[in-house]
């Protein structure tokens, strides 16, 4: 497994990563889980990504108790949706014990693109918002490091770009979005100036039909596609 810096961070992690949003969904058992995130450490492995809201919470307890004698084989990463320091305070300790540990290496802002959420960027990175919370955690030693994450509106993310506090940012990014929000160019460009980590997801389109099944070449060729792009860091695949 090929590693790189994470940007700015200098955290080593490997060029692909682990996404647990359906972790817990359908037929997938604990037992399963830990049995795919144990194979996963072992081909090399090491980026994690989690949050709060995948299934109620249930990926971060089912990734915790998979992690259990191997938290420092990994980077860990959860997010936060509340725009409020209150808010955002309470996600984080809620995911900390989900994920049985004192700490997280990376929480993002969840979402950033979402206007309704994320309605006034002034505020959530205010000492008032979430990011007095992470300000406060990153002084506390329960976060290392800080990004934002999302879909949407590409132009939200120069926001966070510009504020200099996030390090890294991890987009939908794939050879169907290129056309379509493109952040590649609209916001990855800008971030590379700053010595950012960049992390893609939705590398495979974000599909949730298991019913559904891509020939192998195209799964590779999704893969290939991502990995190429400049300053790439990770790219997050949802297991």
């Amino acid at each position: 497994m090929p590693y790189g810096p994470l940007g700015r961070t200098g955290v080593q992690v490997s060029k692909l990563g682990v996404g647990t949003a359906p972790l817990a969904r359908d037929n997938t058992t604990p037992v399963k889980v830990a049995d795919v995130i144990a194979k996963a450490i072992d081909e090399g492995i090491n980026y994690m990504d989690t949050a709060p809201n995948y299934t109620n919470g249930e990926a971060e307890r089912r990734l915790g108790e998979a992690l259990r004698g191997k938290r420092d084989k990994v980077f860990l990463v959860t997010k936060t949706e509340a725009d409020t320091y209150e808010g955002t305070m309470a996600l984080l300790e809620q995911s900390l014990r989900h994920l049985q540990t004192d700490h997280v290496d990376l929480v993002h802002l969840h979402n950033l693109g979402h206007l309704e959420r994320w309605s006034d960027l002034d505020f959530a990175f205010s000492e008032k918002g979430a990011m007095g919370a992470l300000r406060k955690a990153k002084e506390q030693g329960k976060v290392r490091f800080i990004g934002a994450s999302g879909h949407l509106h590409p132009s939200r993310f120069h926001y966070a770009i510009d504020s200099g506090e996030v390090d890294v940012l991890m987009n939908a990014v794939n050879f169907v979005n290129q056309h379509t929000y493109d952040f590649e160019h609209k916001v990855w460009a800008r971030a590379r100036e700053k010595h950012m980590g960049l992390v893609s997801m939705k590398v495979l389109g974000g599909n949730q039909n298991n019913d559904f099944r891509l020939p192998k070449a195209d799964y590779e060729n999704a893969i290939r596609y991502t990995l190429s792009l400049n300053g790439l860091c990770t790219a997050v695949i949802g297991i």
